[in-house]
């Protein structure tokens, strides 16, 4: 596996892990729900659903760090398969967010979330 698609999928596995903490750790803070434009009143109706959608991430990340670390230690093929197959979803959940956000009011955020992933995903094909 190549350097720069280790570097952006470890980019990409960070961004996701930081998505896991707003999303299922931090997701109670005024200052967190209000980023994804969650009013006070309805936290605890979608806290619930922000913590599922923050392990999802997490799952994600931990793909891609267990693909690097796969790749490091001798199994590169095993490990490009991981790091693709995570990355491939991130991208594909980040599509799919911007299509289905009838406002277009995060779109700078899911690009930033789903860039990483795509970034990796053209770096493995080089």
């Amino acid at each position: 596996m190549n350097v720069p698609a280790q570097v952006l999928a470890l980019v990409a596995a960070l961004m996701h892990l930081w998505i896991f903490t707003m999303e299922s750790v931090r997701f109670s803070r005024p200052e967190v729900h209000a980023m994804f434009e969650v009013r006070a009143a309805d936290v605890a109706t979608i806290r619930p659903w922000a913590f599922h959608q923050g392990c999802y991430n997490a799952l994600l990340a931990l793909q891609v760090l267990a693909g690097l670390t796969a790749a490091h230690s001798g199994a590169i093929a095993a490990g490009q398969a991981l790091v693709a197959a995570a990355g491939a979803s991130m991208l594909a959940a980040s599509v799919a967010l911007i299509a289905f956000d009838p406002r277009r009011a995060r779109i700078k955020g899911l690009i930033g979330q789903g860039a990483p992933a795509l970034a990796t995903l053209i770096a493995l094909m080089a």
